[in-house]
Order: structure tokens, then C-alpha cells, then sequence
């Protein structure tokens, strides 16, 4: 499949579709935690970057091999508010009976035709680490042409219009974004923006940048604490997944591949979501390591599968 991954054991979402509409990391951030490697193509320009009705005839032809879903969600490699077409195809799965969510870094939602291209979803996760110029610009090193005055406005706006629920999203970096004068700046635009929820997290995947650090849970806590005193929306820590895919019909060894071409994950992520056994797992693994198509790598005290030497920060000889 070239369009469709998943489906992805979501913190936030459950069993998550994705629908991949953009380019291999081309996004208007570069972000320095970003799960899929570094930005190639820094941009605010939208465009139609595939025919959206190979995109359609995609889901149609596979929306009955992949189990069960909770969402089907627009995500993957970049920016998806970038795609001019993601309004149309919202539309097209929703009329198919289907959740949909959007993960954005919300950097384009100051735009009227990106608010009109998401006003049909169901939900929407705009990102919002920092609300100070100078961990904003460390932490997501945005497009020189924005602003970020102008993006928590965006925000705020799109929220206030929106039919369907936001979920804001932030996620901390160890010695970025996580001062108490970072806490109380967020504080203050969540006030603003009033999300039906706000979602907090820390690194937990191999980042872009090998200097970033997450938070330990005492930090998070704290952060967690001072963020539910102070705001009249739901504060939620990102926890971790317990949901199970108990079918899956597309050829597991290809739909693995996809998968960790995306997003680096753990066998118990690889388990869950193709319904393999240990043994299953390992014997898929083994083979795609002896060809080169997966790789292990170590982030966090913990284990991942990445699909490409690229996501690996370690030098390759």
C-alpha cells in the first residue's frame, strides 16, 4: 500500500488507521523529537501532492483487510494540512462510515482554507510545545515565515469554530520547553485556546536529534499537577497502550515493513497490532533483518524496529 499504514496502536486514538498524504518528511517543523528523522523539505506551501483518487481507491480496496479500527487518522511522514486535498478526502471517509481524526502541528490552522478543509472531522490534535518565541523556535524549528503569535491565534480560532473536539497536544523536551516560565506561558494560551482536552506527553521514540531527552515521570507528574490546577480543560498524561487487534488479513511480513518505514516501534507494538505469537514475530523479523528491510535500534532503555537506516541516529559504517 502506498497511502495506508497501520493499523498504529495509538496513545491517543486506539486502533488508528493512518492515511499518509504527504511526502517523506516534508512539513512546515523540524521538530528536534520528531519520531520520523529530520525535515527534508521545510515548507508552507500547499499543494496536491498525489491524485486523490488514488489515495480513495486505496482505502477502498483495503478497508476490509486491516481488522478493526477506531479512526482512521491523517498523519504519517509530515505536515498534513500541506496536502490542498485533505478536505476532499475527510469527506470521502466519513461518508464511508468512518472516524476521522487529523494530527496536525497546527502551524497552518491561521489559514482560512485549512479551517475549512478540517471543519468535517471528527477530531482534530494540534501541537502546541512552547508558547515562548525561544523554546518554540528550539523545540519545532518551524518555516522562517511563521510566527508563533500567529499560530496560537490559529488555534484558538479553528477551536472556537470547530464542530468536533480538539485535543491539544504538547510534548516535552528535557531542557527546551519545560521551564516553569515555558508551564505558565502554556498555561496561559491553552486559557485562550479552551481544547475539549490537553494532552501531555515526553519523548518516547528514537527522536531526530540525538541530544534530546525526555522527562522522568516525576517531571511529567509535576508538569501534570500544575497544568491540572490551572486550567479548566481535561489534562491528560499520555499513558501507554493495552488495546489488541484480534484480526488482521493484509500480508503481515509487507504491512510490517510499511509500518516501520513510518514510525519506529517495539515487538510488543508488532505483536498487538498483526496478532503474531513471539515465535511468528521473531520469524518475520529475522527475515526482514537478513535483507536489510528492518533494523534494531536503542532509545530510552528500550528496543525498536525502525524500516530504514535514516530513522537510526547511530553513525552507519
Amino acid at each position: 500500500m502506498e497511502f495506508l499504514f497501520g493499523p498504529v496502536p495509538s496513545r491517543r486514538l486506539g486502533l488508528s488507521l493512518g492515511i499518509n498524504i504527504i511526502p517523506h518528511k516534508t512539513c512546515t517543523y523540524n521538530c528536534v523529537y520528531c519520531e520520523v528523522g529530520r525535515t527534508t523539505n521545510l515548507t508552507v506551501e500547499r499543494k496536491s501532492f498525489y491524485d486523490p483518487e488514488a489515495i480513495k481507491r486505496e482505502f477502498v480496496e483495503n478497508i476490509d483487510k486491516v481488522g478493526k479500527i477506531d479512526y482512521v487518522t491523517f498523519s504519517g511522514s509530515g505536515e498534513p494540512t500541506l496536502n490542498k486535498d485533505i478536505g476532499e478526502l475527510i469527506r470521502f471517509v466519513k461518508a464511508k462510515g468512518y472516524r476521522t481524526c487529523v494530527l496536525t502541528n497546527g502551524s497552518l490552522l491561521y489559514l482560512d482554507e485549512v479551517k475549512n478543509d478540517l471543519m468535517e472531522a471528527d477530531v482534530v490534535i494540534p501541537s502546541l510545545d512552547s508558547a515562548r518565541k525561544e523554546s518554540f523556535l528550539k523545540v519545532n524549528r518551524p518555516h522562517r515565515s511563521l510566527k508563533l503569535e500567529k499560530i496560537i491565534e490559529g488555534i484558538r480560532d479553528f477551536t472556537k469554530a470547530f464542530r468536533g473536539k480538539v485535543w491539544l497536544e504538547v510534548l516535552f523536551v528535557k531542557g527546551v520547553n519545560d521551564s516553569n516560565e515555558d508551564i505558565k506561558a502554556l498555561v496561559d494560551a491553552i486559557g485562550e485556546i479552551k481544547p475539549f482536552k490537553v494532552q501531555i506527553g515526553t519523548v518516547d521514540r528514537p527522536p531526530a536529534d540525538d541530544w534530546v531527552e525526555k522527562l522522568s515521570d516525576k517531571e511529567m507528574m509535576d508538569i501534570y499537577t500544575y497544568m491540572s490546577a490551572h486550567l479548566d480543560v481535561e489534562v491528560d498524561l499520555i499513558g501507554g497502550f493495552n488495546k489488541e487487534n484480534d484480526r488482521f488479513y493484509e500480508d503481515v511480513e509487507r504491512s510490517i515493513i510499511k509500518l516501520i518505514n513510518i514510525r519506529p516501534c517495539t515487538e510488543d507494538d508488532l505483536k498487538r497490532i498483526f496478532s503474531l505469537t513471539e515465535t511468528g514475530l521473531k520469524d518475520k523479523l529475522g527475515k526482514l533483518f537478513e535483507k536489510g528491510q528492518a533494523f534494531e535500534y536503542y532509545f530510552g532503555g528500550k528496543r525498536f524496529i525502525v524500516g530504514n537506516r535514516s530513522m537510526m541516529k547511530e553513525k552507519m559504517a
